[in-house]
């Protein structure tokens, strides 16, 4: 009961915030800024975040062999494509990255080394993100005014709380000493499993700079994505802004209070693009051709997810 509550609860917030821009925002002057948007240009927007999405496989196929888990290439391209495609619909966008584990778990039978790699991979595109955003604030910090700031330190704050969390030894043994006095023993022991898989990381320091490295190719191409999206609709926003904004948004939208970040996402960019003199509905215009992008880009993770349930009922 309390599962179908929060669903209606995720939907119900969904709906709410998309709701404000029904009633708010004068539509014929969105539909104009989509109809008048280049063609060519936004599907350049949907090729960068498929790029995006090859590349970041290659990141994750490099974190599960340093957990020991090998499999072909093109195996996990598909798990990876599948994972991308279900973040559009599932609650928040992490829906997907729980899709992923699962998989692994299902085809390996390895839980644990599954979900650290998983984590690790979603928590390096995070910090890689809010660097951008820091570095970009600080070229030209009187262009964003003290506000955008705080929220910004806040993530690095948290970011590095994490980071100390799971890598150092004493701490994350502090925390996994706590958690087997207080769980009941299936539960620390899953703790214990978890915290090995996060520290055999400080061991490979070399596949760790290596992710880093395409971690910032991978982020870089889906600020991109959204400033493709600005170029078609003639907007004239310098990259710099998407690169302290899109992080932001992408953040903001992975709070598990909607499904696919949907009304999270176009709020919160229509607020941050309206700073730069963008208006409200070309702001809104400018989110949902960016999510849209994705969503075509992530297509084919549908296709190889119905073609693998075919398979496995054919079997």
């Amino acid at each position: 009961m309390k599962r179908i509550l929060l669903v209606l609860l995720k939907a119900g917030v969904s709906i709410g915030l998309m709701a404000i821009f029904f009633v708010e925002i004068d539509w014929p002057d969105v539909m104009a800024a989509v109809e008048a948007a280049d063609v060519r240009l936004l599907w350049g927007a949907a090729g960068l975040f498929l790029a995006s999405n090859l590349l970041g496989a290659v990141q994750w196929d490099l974190l599960l062999r340093a957990q020991g888990i090998v499999l072909p290439h093109l195996h996990v391209q598909g798990l990876y494509v599948v994972g991308v495609f279900f973040n559009n619909f599932l609650i928040s966008n992490i829906g997907g990255d729980a899709v992923r584990v699962y998989d692994l778990r299902r085809v390996t039978g390895e839980g644990s080394p599954a979900f650290a790699a998983t984590f690790v991979d979603r928590f390096v595109g995070l910090f890689t993100m809010t660097t951008f955003s820091l570095v970009a604030y600080l070229a030209s910090p009187g262009t964003w005014g003290f506000g955008l700031l705080i929220p910004i330190v806040g993530l690095c704050a948290v970011l590095a709380g994490v980071l100390a969390v799971g890598f150092s030894r004493r701490i994350s043994g502090l925390l996994e000493h706590v958690g087997r006095r207080l769980l009941p023993l299936p539960l620390g022991d899953r703790i214990g499993k978890v915290r090995g898989s996060f520290i055999l990381y400080r061991s490979r320091m070399g596949t760790l700079a290596v992710v880093l490295c395409l971690s910032v190719l991978v982020q870089v191409l889906r600020v991109a994505v959204y400033y493709s999206v600005s170029e078609a609709m003639r907007l004239g926003v310098s990259f710099r802004h998407f690169l302290v904004f899109i992080p932001m948004i992408a953040v903001v939208a992975a709070v598990p209070i909607s499904f696919g970040g949907i009304g999270v996402r176009e709020n919160f960019g229509a607020l941050l693009f309206q700073r730069v003199g963008v208006g409200l509905a070309p702001s809104l215009a400018l989110m949902f051709l960016g999510y849209l992008a994705g969503i075509v880009a992530s297509l084919v993770g549908g296709v190889v997810f119905v073609v693998r349930r075919v398979k496995k009922e054919g079997a």
